[in-house]
């Protein structure tokens, strides 16, 4: 098997492109998901695979799906409307007349990063993928680590304490808690050059970066949910290294330092010591990568 067919579908995009064997990215692309359904879904697929110069092999999806553990049948996508109990491999393999593999999206990041990005090289990695939620992978002794429903890794639902009690970590340090946050200071009377209308995660980074002292402030709370929900993997899982992905984990030059420090405070010391915490150096691609990975290493 020489190349495959790698989709990254999400609640808004889907990247598609052509990966060697050598991990290379041919003919990227990159489209709105099409929310009326998943066999709409696979014709945008389909529609890819038609524009391509040379017919792939097989093809590796990553999907933010709870996955069937030996069907790849999607129990349920709650960022895709109407995708429960779908048996979307078949589809797919029935209307581009490949072989299909399906991945979790965050077990598809640790392996995209575990291959070819900042985890290379490692037997014992974490990924936290934080955007507009918060997930994840393990690589444990040199093996992803599904889990009983393929599920291991998904991390942002893990309680934290909150400023206002206890939620969900990704309800503390995700991009809609990111502005949710700035917005609950601006309309208390914070000085800001942020707009309570139009206030964004990435708006308050970029104020953050110009010195603004709300959006420092945002930021410097979220560093430190950050860190307390990663503290909790290394504690569980005594990774070598954790690497930051998605829109917010990507925020490195603002996030790295507090992230590690407050990692430092609560993790066990010892699995703490010597931890590297880095961001992701795929981006976007991570996903793509990972299901290809995936897929290769089935259909070897």
């Amino acid at each position: 098997m020489q190349k495959l067919l790698a989709v990254d579908i999400g609640g808004t995009k889907i990247a598609c492109a052509l990966v060697m064997q050598d991990g290379a990215l041919l003919h990227k692309r990159q489209h709105p998901t099409d929310l009326s359904g998943p066999a709409a879904v696979v014709e945008q697929i389909a529609v890819y695979a038609g524009a391509l110069p040379e017919r792939p092999d097989a093809i590796g999806v990553s999907l933010p799906a709870v996955l069937a553990p030996d069907t790849d049948r999607v129990v349920w996508a709650p960022n895709l409307p109407g995708w429960r109990d779908i048996p979307f491999r078949e589809m797919l393999e029935a209307r581009l007349g490949l072989p299909a593999a399906l991945e979790y999206d965050g077990h598809a990041a640790v392996l995209g990063e575990w291959w070819k990005g900042a985890a290379q090289g490692y037997r014992h990695v974490a990924s936290v993928i934080i955007g507009t939620g918060i997930g994840g992978g393990i690589i444990t002794d040199g093996r992803l680590w599904r889990g009983r429903n393929r599920l291991a890794g998904a991390s942002g639902w893990f309680p934290l304490a909150g400023l206002q009690g206890v939620d969900h970590w990704e309800n503390l340090a995700a991009g809609p808690a990111i502005a949710r946050r700035a917005r609950q200071l601006l309309e208390a009377g914070g000085v800001s050059a942020l707009s309570p209308a139009s206030v964004t995660a990435k708006a308050v980074f970029d104020a953050a970066r110009q010195g603004d002292a709300l959006a420092q402030q945002v930021v410097g709370e979220v560093a430190a949910f950050i860190g307390q929900g990663i503290a909790m993997i290394v504690s569980l899982v005594n990774p070598e290294i954790v690497v930051l992905g998605g829109s917010i984990g990507r925020q490195g030059d603002l996030l790295l330092d507090p992230v590690r420090e407050a990692t430092r405070r609560w993790a066990q010391p010892v699995s703490a010591s010597d931890l590297l915490i880095t961001s992701s150096t795929l981006g976007e691609e991570a996903g793509l990568l990972g299901a290809a990975y995936a897929a290769f290493s089935r259909f070897a």
